[in-house]
């Protein structure tokens, strides 16, 4: 499977928010060159400053005619009706032409933020988890059915679900999140990776070096053959902050002013240096190709800038041609 590079839109709220108008460009922009494979929305309900990632994915394929449109990823999947989802998602995929891959994670476990938002769903973490569990399962059973749809869960029971209009896709991409910790041991690797060899047709990490992407790839290739998977087309999706300069310590210093405004995540500028592409083309494009050797087969570019679309201008002008076609 070739490379494909994807870019994160910069869809928060707060501080400094870029209009509609600003995200929509930067889709226009992506879809304009076909270097460009992905086109991505962030995704939250309360716990991060975000715009709704139906809406702005429902603008960006009305505005956009060639490129992948995804979230990476719907956090929010545990506390959302999975028919409404469903129905949601059918609409995207048939405006969008069979464009959409869906990307689910349970979200986060802690924080004061996560707290409130769990406590307004009146959910405990693990519920909310079963919960998105179950449902990838029906998104995914409806999804492949050509006619209505009986479905019988611990969350959700249905009879004769049929949705009008139905999927382009069937079924509809739906990859998983998986992000263990790089110290933790294989109960917790079985736990989360295997959560993906299950109910994935795809893995998107985030916060991983090329050797620990291989680690992970390696493991989860061993448990997706265990359940009897083929070893074949299964996209590896890297979420990658980026910022490139000509300028090494000029980018340096502009993605950790970025992330001293956004950063919810125990995750230092320092450890940026590690698990970004921060710094000048070659840097970025060896990091790249070091995760492409890793495993990866999809990388989604956040725009770790205070300008991003100058960023977006950067990446295109002087990152794209110093990656294979």
């Amino acid at each position: 499977m070739s490379l494909e590079l994807g870019v994160v839109l910069p869809a928060r709220t707060r501080p400094a928010p870029l209009g509609f108008g600003d995200l929509l460009r930067i889709a226009e922009d992506v879809d304009a060159n076909p270097r460009w494979g992905q086109l991505w929305a962030p995704d939250s309900v309360l716990a991060l400053p975000f715009y709704d990632s139906t809406v702005l994915l429902a603008a960006s394929a009305a505005r956009t005619r060639r490129v992948q449109l995804g979230v990476s990823c719907l956090a929010s999947l545990g506390f959302r009706h999975p028919v409404i989802v469903a129905q949601e998602w059918a609409n995207l995929d048939v405006l969008s032409g069979g464009r959409m891959v869906l990307v689910a994670c349970p979200g986060n476990a802690t924080g004061t933020a996560v707290e409130k938002e769990l406590a307004l769903f009146g959910l405990d973490y693990q519920e909310k988890v079963a919960r998105f569990e179950e449902y990838v399962e029906f998104l995914r059973q409806a999804s492949s059915s050509p006619g209505p749809v009986d479905f019988s869960g611990i969350y959700l029971r249905a009879e004769g679900i049929e949705l009008r209009p139905a999927f382009v896709q069937r079924p509809l991409p739906i990859w998983i999140v998986g992000n263990p910790s790089p110290t933790e041991g294989p109960r917790t690797l079985d736990r989360v990776l295997g959560r993906v060899a299950k109910l994935g047709s795809g893995w998107m990490t985030y916060n991983v070096t090329p050797g620990l992407l291989r680690q992970r790839a390696g493991y989860l290739a061993a448990l997706r053959a265990g359940l009897g998977q083929a070893d074949g087309d299964f996209p590896v999706c890297v979420f990658v902050n980026t910022n490139l300069s000509p300028d090494e310590h000029q980018a340096q210093q502009d993605a950790a002013a970025r992330w001293s405004q956004q950063s919810t995540r125990n995750i230092s500028v320092a450890d940026l240096q590690r698990v970004g592409a921060i710094g000048t083309p070659a840097r970025c494009a060896d990091f790249i190709a070091q995760l492409t050797e890793a495993g990866a087969t999809h990388i989604a570019l956040e725009l770790l800038a205070t300008d991003p679309h100058k960023q977006l201008d950067l990446l295109t002008e002087h990152l794209l041609p110093l990656l294979p076609a």
